[in-house]
C-alpha cells in the first residue's frame, strides 16, 4: 500500500516537473543559458514548494507501540526529498542547500519524533543534488547520475534517522516499513523529472533549429538580391521572399528614413510611416502598434533591426494578430534572421571596396606601363623609320591597335582570346626591340580561348620575364606562355630561361617591389579570388624563372 500511496504523491511531482518545463522560469533559464539573483530565486521557491508539497502528500506511518499513538509521534514516508534533489541538481550547490533548508525548517514545524531528522537530511539531500551537478558533463541533466545522487541521498536520511531519532527502537522499526519504499520511489521520481525536463530541453532544441533553418532559407533566397545592395528594388523582392516563408500577416522593409515596401493585405503606409518615427530614434526588437483608421483597426507589427556597423541600415517588420504571439522562438527567429541580412550587407560593401580596389590598382598599372611602353616603342619605330619603312608602318599598326585594346577595356574580365590579341600586339612591338635575342612561345589551347579571365593580367608577368629574366642575359632567351585546364580551374604558366631572381630578392618581391608589374598583379588576384590563387614563383639563378597561378573557370560567353 505504501508504494501505491507514494506512487500517487510522485505523480503530482511528475506532473510539477512537466509544468516547471514550461514556465517562463525555465524557459529563460535555457536560452539565455544564465543564472542571475532572481533566475535563482524563482528556482529557490519553486523547488521549495514542490517539497513542502511532497511533504504534505505523504503516509503517516503510525507506531506499533501505544505510548506513541500521539499527533506528535507520527513519522512520513514522502516524496520531499525529490524536490530538494532536483533543486541541487538544476540550481547547484547554494540553492539545494537553500531549498532543502526551507522544506526541511516546515517539516520540523510539523513535529514527530523524526522532525529534527528529517529536517537535517532534507538539507543534506540538497546537497547531494548540488554536489552531483559538479560531476555532469557539460552540466546537462543525466538522470543516472540523477539517479545516483538520489540514492544516496535516501541513504544518508536513513542514517540520519537513526542518529537523531528517539526512541531509537522506533526510528528502527520506521526504517524498516519506509527504507526500500523511498529510496526506490524517491530516486525514480528524480530520473522521471529530469527526463521531463530533458525532453523539454529537446523539443526547445527542435524548435530553435527549426527557427534557425527558416532564418537561414530566407537567407538563403535573398542573398541574389541583397549583393546589389540594399534599394527599393532589393526591397520588394527581400519582403516578398519573407512574407511567403510563414504565416505573417504582412511585412513591410524601411531604411532609417521611411517605408521602402509593404507587402501582405493592404493598409496606409503613412500611418504606419508616422510610427516608424520615434522607432528609428531607438531601434530595437520590439512591437509597434499602427492605427490606420477606425476602418481598419490596431495593426502590430514586430520590427526588426538590420545595423551595420552599429548604424541602422534597415528595419523589416512583421505583421502579428497581438503581443501574445511574440514567445522565445520568434525572438531567436528574427535575431537570426537580423544577423544574417545584416552580414549579406557587409559583404555586399566589402565586395564593392575589394572592386574600388581592384579597379584602383589596374588603373594605377595601366597609368604607369603607357608612358614607360610608349616611350620605348617610339624608339624603336623611330630606328624602323630609316631602314626599314614597311616595318615601321606594321610596328606603327600594333602600337595603335595595342593602344585601342587597352582604351577599351572598361571591363573586368575579357576572354582569353582578347587577351591574346592584346599580347600579339605587345609582342610584335617588343620583338622589333630586340629581334633575335627574344623569343616567344604562346601554348593556349583554342579550347580555353573563350573563358574568361581578369584583363591586364598575363602583360605585365610576360614583360617582367623580358625585362629582367631575358634581356640581362647576353644571348638572350625565350618565353613560353602556357594555358591548361587542370581539375576545372585555368592554370596559367609564364616560364623563361633567363638570369633566374637570386633568393634574398625572391622573399622581398612582393613586400618592396621597385617595378609596378609583379606585386599590382599579385594584389589584383589577391582582391578578386584570395590568397589561394596569388601568383607562385620559381627561380634559380642563371637557370631562369617560372611564374603561375591558378583561377576559377569562368563560364564561355
Amino acid at each position: 500500500m505504501i508504494y501505491i500511496q507514494l506512487l500517487e504523491s510522485m505523480s503530482l511531482i511528475a506532473l510539477s516537473a512537466y509544468v516547471y518545463g514550461q514556465t517562463s522560469i525555465y524557459k529563460k533559464s535555457f536560452y539565455k543559458n544564465t543564472t542571475t539573483f532572481f533566475s535563482e530565486l524563482r528556482i529557490t521557491l519553486f523547488f521549495s514548494l514542490l517539497s513542502i508539497i511532497g511533504t504534505y502528500t505523504g503516509v503517516n506511518i503510525i507506531s506499533s507501540s501505544n505510548s506513541l499513538n500521539t499527533i506528535n509521534s507520527y513519522a512520513l514516508a514522502n516524496t520531499r526529498p525529490i524536490g530538494a534533489i532536483t533543486a541541487g541538481y538544476i540550481g547547484g550547490p547554494l540553492v539545494g542547500i537553500i531549498v532543502g533548508s526551507i522544506a526541511g525548517f516546515q517539516r520540523y514545524t510539523m513535529g514527530g519524533f523524526t522532525a529534527l531528522s528529517c529536517g537535517l537530511s532534507t538539507i543534506v539531500e540538497g546537497l547531494c543534488g548540488g554536489i552531483a551537478q559538479k560531476y555532469s558533463r557539460n552540466n546537462n541533466l543525466d538522470a543516472k547520475v540523477g539517479c545516483l545522487a538520489a540514492m544516496a541521498a535516501e541513504v544518508l536520511q536513513m542514517i540520519i534517522i537513526l542518529i537523531f531519532s528517539r526512541p531509537f527502537k522506533e526510528a528502527l522499526e520506521l526504517e524498516k516499513i519506509i527504507a526500500i519504499p523511498m529510496i526506490v520511489i524517491n530516486s525514480l521520481g528524480v530520473v522521471i523529472f529530469i527526463n521531463i525536463i530533458n525532453n523539454a530541453s529537446e523539443q526547445y532544441n527542435r524548435i530553435g533549429a527549426m527557427q534557425a533553418q527558416k532564418a537561414l532559407i530566407i537567407a538563403e533566397q535573398t542573398l541574389n538580391y541583397l549583393k546589389n545592395g540594399f534599394n527599393k528594388e532589393t526591397a520588394v523582392n527581400v519582403a516578398k521572399i519573407i512574407y511567403d516563408s510563414d504565416n505573417f500577416k504582412g511585412v513591410f522593409i524601411g531604411n532609417n528614413k521611411e517605408i521602402l515596401c509593404y507587402c501582405g493585405k493592404s493598409i496606409p503606409i503613412e500611418p504606419l510611416n508616422e510610427a516608424l518615427k520615434s522607432y528609428y530614434s531607438n531601434p530595437d526588437y520590439k512591437i509597434i502598434s499602427v492605427h490606420p483608421s477606425d476602418k481598419y483597426g490596431e495593426k502590430y507589427f514586430f520590427c526588426i533591426p538590420i545595423f551595420d556597423e552599429n548604424k541602422l541600415e534597415a528595419v523589416v517588420g512583421l505583421k502579428i494578430k497581438s503581443e501574445r504571439y511574440i514567445d522565445e522562438y520568434f525572438i531567436q527567429f528574427a535575431k537570426q534572421l537580423s544577423s544574417l541580412l545584416s552580414t549579406q550587407l557587409k559583404i555586399h560593401k566589402l565586395d564593392k571596396i575589394a572592386h574600388e580596389a581592384y579597379i584602383a590598382e589596374y588603373k594605377a598599372l595601366r597609368a604607369q606601363i603607357h608612358p614607360h611602353f610608349l616611350f620605348n616603342a617610339l624608339n624603336t619605330i623611330s630606328s624602323f623609320c630609316r631602314i626599314d619603312p614597311n616595318k615601321a608602318r606594321q610596328l606603327i599598326i600594333d602600337l595603335s591597335n595595342y593602344f585601342r585594346l587597352t582604351l577599351k577595356r572598361d571591363e573586368d574580365f575579357v576572354t582569353i582570346r582578347e587577351e591574346f590579341d592584346f599580347l600579339n600586339s605587345y609582342l610584335s612591338i617588343e620583338n622589333a626591340r630586340f629581334g633575335d635575342r627574344l623569343k616567344v612561345n604562346i601554348d593556349i589551347p583554342d579550347i580555353l580561348m573563350e573563358y574568361k579571365m581578369p584583363v591586364f593580367i598575363l602583360q605585365p608577368i610576360i614583360e617582367n620575364s623580358i625585362k629582367h629574366g631575358i634581356l640581362p642575359k647576353p644571348s638572350g632567351g625565350i618565353v613560353h606562355v602556357k594555358a591548361r585546364l587542370v581539375e576545372d580551374k585555368l592554370f596559367f604558366q609564364i616560364k623563361d630561361d633567363g638570369i633566374g631572381i637570386a633568393e634574398d630578392k625572391l622573399k622581398e618581391i612582393f613586400k618592396n617591389s621597385s617595378g609596378i608589374g609583379l606585386k599590382n598583379v599579385n594584389d589584383r588576384l589577391r582582391l578578386l579570388y584570395g590568397e589561394n590563387c596569388m601568383l607562385k614563383i620559381e627561380s634559380f639563378p642563371n637557370e631562369g624563372t617560372c611564374v603561375s597561378f591558378t583561377i576559377p573557370k569562368y563560364i564561355k560567353i
